[in-house]
């Protein structure tokens, strides 16, 4: 066993000369002494040096370095590298590369053919819609000449501005025109209908009829007010549909039936904000084709019912209960003939 003199490092491999750590000369260590007689040796914290940090005592010059006793072994070469991975990989981009060419190619070929194949219909759509647009035109025409022909909508109109329905009091209530308009009032506890003259004006079978009517003081009549259409007295008894609204505070409207004089109800009262309240006029409006009664206030569709007692033609009315005072204004009336 050898050992450095300058940092104590002990060497077995009996080979070495010098320490491979300062290049001191080892010295060769004859007895190894007991584990408990060896004193305790301080090394210094390595440092983050190529060589280690050894300390001299104050005017010690530090020992010339001795050559080393073997021989330095020399770099190892540089492995030459195989230029196949290189020349396989620029092939495999020249061949991706080539790939891509002729997809572009293909893609530009087929946009150009769709772009001349979609020229092509639009111009041929063009000629057909201007066909058809003119054939169209002349199909129009001739519907509407043929139309014309075959069928009319005629209006009739009343704004109460000629006094031609009946009015005065009765023991139902009182009846009378004041500034253009038609006034109605019942008893406090009854109602009162009033259909329009017995011409051909006021009756309607297939058509629409169309009146406006207000609270004259803003109370709503107790049980309603309104339109009645396809009326007519049978031995001195009410038939007709009676279309009505109640605007008091919970705006509200409902459909009756009068048959044989007695009233009942098919559409219950129904609550609507589409009524105006107070003074407002509201527009009542009926609509008949064939069997089916279409109901709508102020342009707003409500309900519909069935003419299941086949009146389908008769008078145009109007409708009160109670002793507040309504005005009826602008009753139009539309038949298709």
């Amino acid at each position: 066993m050898k050992r450095c003199p300058q940092c104590n490092r002990t060497y077995t491999d009996d080979a070495l000369s010098f320490c491979l750590d300062d290049g001191s000369p080892l010295a060769t260590v004859t007895e190894q002494p007991p584990m408990d007689t060896v004193p305790t040796v301080q090394y210094p914290l390595p440092r983050e040096t190529s060589q280690p940090t050894i300390a001299y005592r104050p005017g010690q010059m530090p020992p010339p370095p001795a050559p080393p006793s073997w021989s330095p072994v020399p770099p190892p070469q540089p492995q030459k590298r195989s230029v196949w991975p290189w020349l396989l990989g620029i092939g495999a981009i020249v061949v991706l590369m080539g790939i891509g060419l002729v997809v572009l190619i293909f893609v530009v070929a087929r946009i150009s053919s769709r772009t001349s194949n979609d020229r092509a219909n639009i111009n041929s759509n063009n000629s057909n819609f201007r066909s058809s647009r003119n054939s169209n035109s002349n199909l129009a025409n001739t519907n509407s000449n043929s139309n014309s022909n075959s069928r009319s909508s005629a209006t009739f109109s009343d704004d109460f501005s000629t006094k031609s329905w009946g009015t005065g009091p009765s023991q139902y209530g009182d009846i009378f025109y004041q500034d253009d308009e038609y006034h109605m009032h019942a008893t406090k506890d009854g109602y009162i209908v009033m259909y329009g003259p017995d011409e051909g004006d006021y009756k309607v079978e297939n058509g629409t009829v169309r009146v406006t009517a207000r609270s004259v003081s803003g109370t709503s009549p107790s049980a309603g007010y309104g339109l009645v259409v396809d009326g007519e007295k049978k031995d001195g008894k009410l038939e007709d549909y009676g279309f009505l609204i109640y605007n008091g505070d919970v705006a509200q409207y409902k459909v009756v039936e009068h048959k044989g004089g007695i009233e009942t109800k098919l559409v219950d009262w129904t609550r609507s904000n589409t009524i105006r309240k107070g003074t407002s006029a509201n527009e009542i409006e009926v609509r008949m084709h064939d069997r089916k009664l279409e109901f709508y206030i102020n342009g707003q569709y409500v309900t519909s019912v069935t003419d299941s007692d086949g009146f389908l033609r008769g008078l145009v009315g109007f409708y009160t209960s109670g002793a507040p005072e309504v005005a009826f204004d602008d009753l139009q009336i539309s038949r298709s003939q």
